[in-house]
């Protein structure tokens, strides 16, 4: 008689044959080579889940595949490694669209009603279709141009104003570097956006931002968020209520910017009900300060931590300097036009430590360059990570934070912009870059003139890193530093010409 155990043997073999056979039997010769199939179908998911952001490098440089698959239960996942394969993505617009993934995103994590994600899922594809018509509109309070000038200009003179705050003080003040960072950057961001009335000022806001930020895959995933993301619905309810007594009470006529009120305006003027519009703007404010604030934190390591960055940076933005009758001016045109070294510096803070990813739905079946079979209603990603660890596009020191990577000079490599993707590219170029760009160069550039930074136990060493957030690498513990005044002058800043795009 068969043993208990040699049955449960026959039927593990059984059961793996025949997922084997269904991973073959279902997958085109023609589609990219499938990778990490030991176990089908789940081996994909537990290589993700303990390597995490270093799990797309391992695969390139394991297999060395331009393009590859992954199948996951009931998707495919097709990852591109080859830079020359992006561009090429980014052009089919239509075929390998973004839209999808944003109906998913009103749906999902935004959590809007069926009669609003009616109005914002109709036409996904088309010029005037939602999804389309909302980006225009963002973009029209974030490109360059006097909107995004006055929006930088607010910002900045917040920044301004807390830090000359701290220098009041006369002594040196504790921090916790990435924690004060970030709310520097929160702070000045929101308030800049949303005027007097900025929801944001409100302490049990700010929190459930940070609630709400952390349950973004869950909730974008669908999988039992009732069950394993109740902290960030809460959170959400919180943001959400936040923006219905913004609206409602007037808060868009204090002082808020073109951006605010375009995003309230188009989906009003469709009939999108005002909760709903609340919660898109509750979701909105992920976009748009998430990246910046571990950007800013990462910026102002890399500036304080190694003395040669401090030394290039400090004398490159000394000579954006004025001072008269005892005050002293920042010309923050200056800092955006002619300080390489330090827009170099963020650049490579940016490519450092960014795990982002772009993503694309494929809307119907298409055959990528001409030999790749891309199917119907499965995901191609483009991971930041694989990019940004590049030797062929950066060079034998990728591994290397070089503050001066990205300087031009007469003899060198330009890098390919192609490769670099901390803002995404293409249709999903971020819209917002030039204004978190701008903030976080004024920002570093008023604390390298204003402020010496050392850590309170003499060590940089942020223990690793955390990946909490779904574009950044966070700092594995944050850092206890110690701010100390240079000087008790009055700074102003101010732009001396009207703002041009940085090149990023």
């Amino acid at each position: 008689m068969i043993s208990s155990v040699t049955a449960a043997v026959a039927g593990l073999a059984s059961s793996y044959v025949f997922i084997w056979a269904l991973l073959r039997l279902t997958q085109d010769s023609r589609e990219p080579p499938t990778l990490e199939h030991d176990i089908p179908f789940l081996s994909p998911i537990v290589s993700m889940a303990s390597k995490g952001s270093r799990f797309h490098s391992y695969l390139r440089d394991k297999y060395k595949q331009p393009i590859y698959t992954l199948r996951l239960p009931g998707s495919r996942l097709y990852i591109i490694n080859d830079t020359s394969l992006i561009p090429i993505v980014q052009r089919q617009v239509r075929t390998l669209s973004i839209s999808p993934i944003m109906v998913r995103i009103f749906s999902h994590f935004m959590g809007v009603s069926k009669q609003a994600l009616d109005i914002m899922g109709s036409d996904p594809l088309e010029h005037h279709g939602f999804v389309h018509q909302i980006t225009l509109e963002t973009g029209k309070g974030l490109s360059p141009g006097p909107n995004l000038d006055e929006l930088n200009a607010n910002a900045v003179q917040i920044l301004n104003a807390s830090l000359g705050n701290l220098c009041a003080k006369e002594a040196p003040t504790t921090v916790k570097l990435f924690d004060w960072a970030s709310h520097e950057i929160m702070v000045a961001t929101t308030n800049a956006v949303y005027g007097r009335r900025n929801p944001f000022k409100d302490p049990a806001v700010r929190s459930a931002y940070y609630t709400y930020e952390a349950g973004l895959i869950t909730l974008i995933t669908g999988f039992l968020p009732s069950i394993l993301a109740r902290e960030p619905l809460r959170a959400r309810d919180i943001l959400t209520n936040a923006f219905v007594k913004y609206f409602s009470e007037g808060g868009l006529d204090e002082g808020s910017s073109v951006y605010a009120r375009n995003r309230y305006e188009y989906p009003s003027k469709l009939g999108v009900p005002l909760r709903d519009v609340a919660k898109m703007e509750a979701g909105g404010s992920i976009g748009l300060i998430s990246n910046s604030m571990p950007a800013t934190f990462w910026m102002l390591y890399h500036a304080f931590s190694d003395s040669n960055v401090l030394e290039d940076c400090r004398q490159e933005v000394a000579k954006a300097c004025q001072e008269k009758d005892g005050q002293k001016y920042l010309d923050l045109a200056y800092i955006k036009n002619h300080c390489p070294i330090l827009l170099s510096t963020m650049q490579e803070a940016f490519r450092f430590h960014s795990i982002g990813m772009s993503a694309r739905t494929v809307v119907e079946d298409h055959l990528l360059d001409g030999k790749y079979l891309l199917k119907k209603g499965q995901t191609v990603l483009i991971p930041s990570t694989v990019q940004h660890a590049s030797a062929p596009a950066w060079g034998a020191n990728v591994d290397k934070f070089y503050h001066k990577r990205f300087v031009k000079e007469p003899g060198t490599k330009k890098y390919d912009p192609v490769a670099f993707r901390a803002f995404g590219g293409g249709t999903t170029l971020c819209p917002g870059r030039h204004f978190a760009s701008t903030e976080i160069l004024a920002f570093t550039s008023a604390i390298l003139l204003r402020f010496d930074i050392e850590p309170i136990n003499g060590s940089w060493d942020t223990r690793g890193y955390k990946e909490a957030n779904a574009a950044f690498r966070l700092p594995g513990q944050d850092l206890h530093v110690k701010l100390t005044p240079r000087d008790n002058k009055e700074w102003k800043v101010f732009f001396s010409e009207p703002g041009k795009p940085i090149e990023v």
